[in-house]
Formats: structure tokens, C-alpha cells, sequence
């Protein structure tokens, strides 16, 4: 009887260990709003368009999490949002060639002088976790390009991904990263673009 009980106690010890070695192995609450890498960026010529890009406002419904996983705890980060997407624009349109500074606000823009000033609004950033290999994310925006005319142009862009596999810690980060620049990619070439238009 006690070796049946203590085989029963192992069993159940073992399979507790088991789901929590899984449960660890899976994104955690916390999310790291990861940076893209910074490859060999093409160096601005001195006549290239001066652009500056203001941190987007913050328009989420809920600024305190980042989605939901699926035992509906919240995935929450320590970073700051606005400045995570606002900052990769800014990048993305330096990798294009383009004399770039980056504001915290549009005073701070204007007293650069700038040809052209990008502001926006972050309308959505939202993971979910559908189970322990599923997860899926979007990220949605708004945003203006302005010279000293007026604007030039106003659009929503979204962007979103889900992936599938075996569990892992930085899921989430890298998730966020891959649809950030799927996010970041097509509104620095509509901005590019539509400066080159003003030529």
C-alpha cells in the first residue's frame, strides 16, 4: 500500500514538474519591446530631406497591459510604447537616406527647423495567447506627414503576425519585433515616397 501511494505521489510530483518546466519555457508576463537591429544604414547625403518624428500619443484603451494571456493574466512591459514604435520609424526613415532627428514633442521638433515632421498616435498594441504554442500580435497606427505647407499625408497602418511552435521565453519579444517592422517598413516608404513626390 505505501509503495502504491508513494508511486502515485512520484507520479503526480513528476507531472507537476513537468507542466511547470513547460509553463517556464513559454512566454513570460513581461514583455521586452526589443529595438530592430541596426544594419549598415545608408549614410544621408547633405542635401537629403530634414524629417523629424515626434513621439506618437499614446491612444490605447488600456496603457497598463500589452494583451492577454490565456490563463487572462495580462502581458504588461517596462518599456515605453510610443517611444518603441515612434523610434523605429525614425530608423527605418535614416535607413532610407533621410536626414533624421527625433523629438519628444513638437516644440522640440520645430526648433530643429525640419523640411518635414511625422507625428501620430498609437491606436493598438495588443499579444494574445491562445495556448502554450500559439500566439498572436497586432500593432495599429495613425500618423501625419507635414511640411511647412501643411499636410501632404494621413494614414492608419496595422500590422500583425501569429506564430506558432514550441514554447519559449522570448516568444513575445521576438513576435513584437517581427511585427514592428512590418509595421515600420511600409510607412517609411509611403514617407519617403510621398518627400520624394515634393521634389
Amino acid at each position: 500500500m505505501k509503495h502504491s501511494r508513494r508511486h502515485v505521489t512520484f507520479a503526480l510530483l513528476s507531472g507537476l514538474l513537468a507542466a511547470l518546466l513547460l509553463a517556464a519555457c513559454g512566454p513570460s508576463n513581461n514583455v521586452r519591446l526589443l529595438p530592430p537591429p541596426l544594419d549598415a544604414s545608408v549614410l544621408p547625403a547633405p542635401s537629403a530631406p530634414r524629417v523629424s518624428v515626434v513621439t506618437f500619443a499614446d491612444q490605447r484603451q488600456d496603457q497598463s497591459a500589452l494583451g492577454v494571456r490565456r490563463d487572462k493574466s495580462a502581458f504588461v512591459t517596462g518599456d515605453d510604447v510610443p517611444q518603441w514604435i515612434s523610434r523605429a520609424l525614425a530608423d527605418e526613415l535614416a535607413r532610407n537616406g533621410m536626414q533624421v532627428t527625433f523629438a519628444l514633442n513638437v516644440n522640440q521638433a520645430r526648433s530643429g527647423n525640419p523640411d518635414y515632421l511625422v507625428t501620430g498616435q498609437v491606436d493598438e498594441v495588443w499579444l494574445r495567447e491562445a495556448s502554450a504554442t500559439d500566439i498572436s500580435s497586432t500593432l495599429r497606427v495613425s500618423y501625419v506627414l507635414a511640411n511647412r505647407q501643411g499636410r501632404l499625408l494621413r494614414e492608419s497602418l496595422n500590422a500583425s503576425q501569429s506564430r506558432s511552435g514550441l514554447p519559449s521565453g522570448a516568444a513575445a519579444d521576438n513576435l513584437m519585433l517581427e511585427t514592428l517592422r512590418d509595421l515600420v517598413k511600409p510607412m517609411a516608404q509611403k514617407i519617403v515616397q510621398a518627400v520624394q513626390a515634393q521634389k
